[in-house]
């Protein structure tokens, strides 16, 4: 199973997205619940990185099994929508092939005093 956890502040704005483990749908390779949270994931740190000056940082740990991308500036009206449309996808994807495959969680900020 694909584990997302989806951090917001207290606004209601994406700031984090976490990615562990595997879909299971199918052989590692041709997992096509895999390949389209992959996909999602990527295009939208491209876009963010194209279309905004927005600040990020992205880690992958291949020996823990995660991506993580982290909002590390004021987040632009741009990178809310592509953040926003990234998260659809995810639900989509996930109301399409089932819980089973995909889990997505979203946890909310404190703000910061």
């Amino acid at each position: 199973m694909v584990s997302i956890t989806v951090s917001k502040n207290e606004d209601g704005v994406c700031k984090e997205v976490v990615l562990s483990g595997h879909a299971g749908y199918a052989e590692q390779g041709e997992d096509i619940v895999c390949a389209a949270i992959s996909v999602l994931f990527i295009n939208t740190i491209n876009a963010i990185e194209t279309f905004t000056e927005d600040g990020f940082v992205i880690e992958d740990n291949p020996k823990k099994d995660t991506q993580l991308l982290r909002m590390t500036s004021s987040i632009s009206d741009e990178s809310k929508l592509l953040l926003n449309a990234m998260l659809l996808g995810f639900e989509g994807i996930r109301d399409e092939y089932g819980k089973k495959y995909i889990k997505i969680v979203y946890k909310k900020e404190k703000r910061e005093v």
